[in-house]
């Protein structure tokens, strides 16, 4: 062997073993639990890190980690979860519909949860138990609401900052700096990032300060570095799409001809009037500035986004009773929860340019600014004082690491158009597109973690277009149906209700019957007629025989009944039809095994 070469070994050798670092991390064992009752070996421990690491001395932070452990030999470097929000409990946050997604990718390597400064056990805890306090009988939009809004989120800082807290250390640089010592005291070498929505904005600038530790990056509702602030353009991309879908299902354009143009007469009439609607003895005003907000910020949730022809409709017809309940809990009554989210979020900032451009959108776009509400308000920026991260914080991120972008063609919170922006700066990426999908696509289709796993072994993985399973539209005279065919059950008898059911899904019927007029019905039905409400859902089921809901409520009756041959069959009908219907896999279970 030549001098050149053994040389070349050895300094291999040296870096190999500097990189590798012994875990001085403490662990205690524990069974980690999804809300639908999965369970999967797990670990938990503290890891600290300094609030603020230009400052000698600095207050600690203790992280909650849990660590899922691998099933692999031999496993690769560790996958860590950057989760949502600004806010979202990175540990909590993927025990729902992220858990079948973490027990895909523990086969490949160790995967590791953990509360961002700020969030969920993570201490200390910057959660407040306030609301945005929005009087109910005025337009969240009016110069009333704001200083409401302002004045309690001034009370809150202040309890914050009266605890010794400082806020401007809740930044996304320093968030990062923590996933690099949590990576450090992991003992890993390198991380492969798997970021979500705000996420994926974190994991861009571990990126940017830390790339020689990044094996791989998956990035999912992508949000860039200057894309705190969206472009209001996108919720008519939105509009457009979900507009299209109804032109092309015949009985619902039947039913609703012009999604858009529909929305636009809403939003027109309630610029003029205003609906003041009482509901639970509270007055509540639902103004057109209102509705957007309530929009946009429900416009990652996929069953919102599916029943948004429904809430369309019924506004048209001038029911307002739905959505002033919205407007109560989601803008006026809304939590305020983790004040980390609002400096965390105002400190990435927003280029010159991209706030020109959204000032310029937002005068036409179909939800105006509603989007970036209220965080483009400057005096509520004022409450927070963020230490603005910068022009150079926001260029895009140029890499050479490897990365998995994964995207909803349905999702109003994160754009394609700015994935695309973003993945221009990678060498070498991909982009997995699902349509149908809003803002969390991972448990729409089996094949996003297949993928997921592939790439996260070092397999390549190339661009695909995938479509969500099971997403179907709720149409605007579901109530109406619904209530056709329950009064027919009261007055006539179920059976006369399912030969009307079977008539509405018929060719010569104009009506659009979805699989949710079957649910609807049933859930009015269940808790005074068991036998007619299981009667419906197997007429339901003639209709819709791969509707995993459907399924899973009729395996619930069989249950009751006592028939446990016919709840197996049920529950493994639901779970053959929707491989992410934990709920269903797991009463399964426990059934094949009494």
């Amino acid at each position: 062997m030549s001098l050149l070469l053994r040389l070349s070994l050895l300094m291999a050798m040296t870096a190999s073993l500097a990189g590798a670092q012994t875990s001085s991390i403490k662990w205690t064992p524990f069974v980690f639990t999804s809300s639908a009752g999965d369970t999967l070996s797990a670990d938990s421990a503290r890891v600290s890190v300094p609030e603020n690491r230009s400052r000698p001395g600095s207050a600690r932070i203790s992280l909650a980690v849990v660590r899922v452990r691998s099933t692999a030999a031999r496993p690769g470097a560790p996958i860590i979860y950057l989760a949502g929000g600004p806010g979202g409990a990175g540990i909590g946050g993927v025990r729902g519909d992220l858990f079948p997604t973490v027990a895909a990718l523990r086969t490949v390597s160790d995967v590791i949860l953990f509360d961002q400064r700020g969030t969920g056990a993570t201490l200390p805890s910057l959660v407040v138990r306030t609301t945005f306090g929005v009087p109910l009988n005025i337009s969240s939009s009016s110069p009333e609401a704001m200083q409401a809004l302002i004045a309690r989120s001034t009370a809150a800082a202040a309890e914050v900052r009266g605890r010794g807290i400082d806020l401007t250390s809740y930044n996304t640089v320093e968030n990062a700096d923590d996933v690099d010592d949590l990576r450090k005291a992991l003992g890993a070498n390198k991380l492969i990032l798997w970021g979500h929505s705000y996420g994926s904005h974190l994991g861009l600038a571990y990126l940017r300060r830390h790339e020689p530790r990044v094996e791989r990056a998956i990035l999912g509702g992508i949000n860039g570095l200057d894309h705190r602030r969206r472009f209001p353009r996108d919720a008519d991309a939105l509009f457009s799409r979900i507009d299209s879908i109804v032109k092309a299902t015949p009985k619902l354009r039947g039913v609703m001809p012009d999604f858009v143009g529909t929305t636009r007469r809403v939003f027109a009439r309630l610029a003029t009037n205003p609906a003041m609607v009482r509901v639970d003895s509270q007055e509540i005003l639902v103004s057109k500035e209102d509705v957007q907000a309530v929009i946009a910020v429900q416009s990652g949730n996929q069953s919102f986004v599916q029943r948004l022809p429904w809430i369309i409709g019924r506004l048209d017809a001038g029911d307002y009773s739905w959505m002033a309940l919205q407007v109560r809990d989601m803008i006026k009554n809304r939590q305020l929860g983790t004040i980390m989210t609002y400096p965390m979020d105002l400190a990435s900032g927003v280029s010159t340019a991209r706030a020109r451009q959204i000032r310029e959108e937002a005068r036409t776009a179909i939800l105006g600014n509603a989007i970036n509400y209220p965080f483009d308000d400057p005096a509520f920026r004022a409450v927070w004082t963020p230490a603005d991260l910068g022009p150079q914080f926001r260029t895009p991120v140029r890499s050479k690491v490897p990365a998995l972008f994964i995207s909803g063609t349905l999702d109003g919170r994160t754009s394609l158009g700015d994935a695309e922006e973003v993945r221009k700066g990678f060498r070498k990426s991909s982009h997995v597109i699902l349509a149908g999908a809003a803002h969390t696509p991972y448990a729409l289709n089996p094949a996003i973690q297949e993928i997921m796993v592939r790439f996260a072994r070092g397999e390549e993985v190339r661009d695909a277009k995938l479509r969500a399973a099971n997403v179907e539209l709720r149409g605007p005279d579901e109530p109406q149906l619904i209530e056709e065919l329950r009064a027919l059950v009261t007055t006539r008898g179920v059976e006369a209700a399912i030969q009307r059911l079977r008539e509405m899904a018929g060719p010569a019927s104009s009506h659009y019957l979805s699989s949710f007029v079957v649910s609807g019905l049933f859930q009015s039905l269940v808790s005074q007629n068991r036998e007619a409400a299981a009667a419906v859902l197997s007429a339901g089921l003639e209709l819709f025989p791969a509707n995993t809901f459907l399924l899973t409520r009729l395996a619930e009756v069989d249950v009751a009944k006592g028939d446990k041959t016919a709840a197996i069959a049920a529950y493994q009908r639901a779970v053959a039809a929707d491989p992410f219907n934990r709920a269903a896999a797991v009463q399964l279970a426990k059934l094949q095994s009494q």
